[in-house]
């Protein structure tokens, strides 16, 4: 693996050499009042090129802070939100002279499927009399 990472850059490395020494033609970069001068046209090529690469990582990395940031205070809306289940929860055992009842886990469907009572039945394991078992009579 690492003959092959440095056969490829040293293939990338004779690709750019190649590049700048077909592009050594001088050129004059001129911005408002600015101008620069007579430079290669592949220091020129390279050095935009670099900078878009800066560029769109520095976006690339505050979109990822923006990001984490709002993570974080998911999280922390979450973790207050779990506190006021458990406190409310907290109060109505207290309230309520029955306990809580467990809760079932809910059907699963595919998305788009009507459940009807009928797919219920049809889904619900049958009992053992009815798959040929051992039955109270006999």
């Amino acid at each position: 693996m690492v003959i092959f990472r440095l056969l490829i850059g040293m293939i990338l490395v004779f690709l750019l050499v190649a590049f700048a020494i077909a592009n050594m033609g001088g050129v004059a970069v001129s911005f408002y009042f600015y101008h620069t001068p007579q430079i290669p046209l592949f220091a020129v090529i390279f050095l935009s090129l670099l900078l878009g690469v800066i560029v769109a990582w520095g976006l690339a990395v505050s979109e990822q802070l923006r990001l984490r940031g709002q993570v974080r205070s998911k999280d922390k809306k979450i973790k207050e939100l779990h506190k006021d289940i458990e406190e409310l929860e907290g109060r109505l055992s207290r309230l309520s002279p029955y306990p809580p009842e467990e809760v079932e886990e809910p059907i699963k469907v595919a998305e788009g499927e009507v459940l009807t009572p009928e797919k219920e039945v049809e889904e619900a394991p049958k009992p053992a009399s009815e798959e040929g078992g051992v039955t109270e009579g006999g």
